[in-house]
């Protein structure tokens, strides 16, 4: 996989919202998702809906930021910083997930489905017009299903709709998807970006300027400083309550904090320093905002490399690690605690926390009993988010203790996904995988943190293909019992959403199950 189609992976939550490559599971269209758990509670305000309130509101809302996209092209890069702005704000799908982890009708006002689940019959909303003027119709569901079916191999996307055989237009309003089988993935992958409709004749130029049926519309990028979008005043539904929103880049945490400070924006999006909150809390003019997300943070183990192929190695490390004191030290407090690759936001999530107990005799035992000798360090790479480099400082201290040695090497984006994503050349890194459902790596022996179990991956495909949400659900749950046994990483905490608001505003909603930040509602009354 080349490196520019790495650039700027999902990854990156603590600097924006990040993600990993594949995802895995949904429930059916008459049950998806109402079994999630209830996010954290939250400082957020309600949005500001009526007539009165749009009037009141500032008509300009300006976020800052840290990540900058490093494309507009929504189907070709899987960074998190394209959707985060593009999402549900210029580009719209026929479906979309909800903050609550719901899924509602979008671009399609509904849909049926066969009773083998083969055939999804779409039918569209009428009188939907793209950004350029154009209608939309069937034929763009059919242009964009297909642009996505047609990527390189190679491509982030490629395998998310592989369950569709064929997509054809009935008539203007109707579309028609055919599966090769049943697929509990389907209609939650088109709530994402490769679920979002193009207009054909804007693709050529998508990679800069954008072209949707959102609320708002793409005004200008002045790359390496901001992305201004504008409210669209044909839109089809409820239109966004401010006139413009800019999306300003400020790499350094502390010009972003000062910027806040100074009026110069009116939103921190994805605070990556938590003890820089002490300067907004208590402060009325701001509100500390504090959500959920699907950011498992984990530390990946090498499987395919000595000494991590062995199991009892990887145990004792997972039973010599202190997660509790990482987030107290780390990241300050903010987190809760995960003992297995998934998130409490998935409708399957297994409690595992207790499977490894913090035991540094343990780990002691497990190690004398595989033979362990600390004769080479252990190669800790660790990209420039704080909480790997402090988590990366902690979690070394604690190996130390128990007779481990590591040897930790901070490095740049590029250099991580180079050597740790893309060639294996590691034994220890960590990251935010904050992608919804992407428990579904497991069953690849490919990806970067190298694990090969069959039965996993045979798990995580009878669950696709199973249309029971309580029987899919239970095979994820084997599927976590098994990668927890396999200590195939050590899954440290849910990163937070952390971000900071002027007082004023309403319709901002903290929590972030997916990687769309919807700004339809949002209003800043001052």
């Amino acid at each position: 996989m080349s490196v520019r189609k790495l650039l700027s992976l999902l990854f990156v939550f603590a600097l924006v919202v990040a993600a990993c490559s594949s995802a895995d599971s949904t429930g059916t269209t008459e049950s998806v998702d109402t079994t999630q758990p209830t996010p954290a509670t939250t400082e957020s305000e309600p949005a500001a809906t009526t007539t009165e309130a749009a009037e009141s509101a500032q008509a300009d809302v300006i976020l800052g930021l840290q990540l900058e996209p490093p494309t507009l092209d929504l189907t070709s890069s899987p960074a998190a910083a394209i959707p985060q702005v593009l999402l549900y704000n210029v580009y719209e799908g026929l479906v979309k997930l909800e903050t609550d982890g719901s899924i509602s009708p979008l671009l399609a006002e509904s849909w049926d489905i066969s009773d083998d689940g083969l055939e999804w019959t779409f039918h569209l909303r009428s009188g939907v017009t793209f950004h350029n003027g154009e209608a939309f119709t069937a034929d763009d569901v059919v242009f964009s299903i297909n642009n996505v079916l047609t990527k390189d191999p190679e491509h982030p996307f490629a395998t998310t709709l592989a369950s569709v055989a064929s997509v054809e237009a009935v008539d203007d309003v109707t579309v028609k998807v055919t599966l090769s089988q049943f697929s509990a993935n389907f209609l939650f992958f088109m709530t994402q970006g490769q679920g979002v409709i193009l207009e054909e004749s804007a693709v050529a130029n998508i990679e800069n300027s954008p072209v949707g049926t959102g609320p708002f519309a793409f005004e200008s990028w002045t790359p390496g400083d901001s992305i201004v979008i504008v409210k669209n005043a044909d839109y089809w539904g409820d239109g966004a309550l401010v006139e413009t929103v800019t999306y300003r880049y400020i790499n350094d945490p502390n010009a972003l904090n000062n910027a806040m400070l100074a009026g110069d924006i009116d939103i921190i999006v994805g605070v990556s320093a938590p003890e820089l909150l002490e300067e907004f809390e208590g402060d009325d003019r701001f509100r500390v905002l504090t959500g959920r997300t699907n950011g498992e943070v984990t530390m990946a183990l090498n499987g395919y490399t000595a000494p991590l192929d062995n199991l009892l190695v990887r145990q004792a490390i997972t039973h010599a690690i202190n997660s509790q004191d990482v987030v107290d030290l780390a990241y300050f407090g903010y987190g809760e605690m995960i003992g297995t690759g998934a998130s409490p936001l998935d409708p399957y999530y297994v409690d595992l926390n207790d499977v490894y107990p913090y035991d540094q005799q343990k780990a002691r035992d497990l190690l004398a009993e595989a033979g362990y000798t600390d004769d080479r360090p252990l190669k800790m790479l660790l990209p420039p988010v704080s909480y790997a480099r402090r988590g990366g400082e902690i979690v070394a201290a604690q190996l130390a203790e128990v007779g481990i040695t590591v040897e930790i090497e901070n490095v740049e984006w590029g250099v991580w996904l180079e050597d740790v994503f893309a060639n294996g050349a590691y034994d220890i890194s960590i990251v935010a995988h904050v992608e919804p459902r992407d428990i579904g790596q497991y069953g690849n022996a490919e990806y970067y943190w190298a694990y090969d179990n069959p039965d996993v991956a045979a798990l995580l495909a009878e669950a696709d293909a199973t249309p029971d949400d309580a029987a899919r659900y239970a095979l994820l749950g084997q599927v976590q019992e098994q990668i927890t046994a396999d200590a195939v990483n050590v899954w440290l905490f849910l990163l937070p959403a952390l971000s900071v608001t002027k007082a004023g505003i309403t319709g901002y909603d903290p929590n972030q199950p997916g990687l769309g930040l919807d700004l339809t509602s949002l209003a800043l009354n001052e």
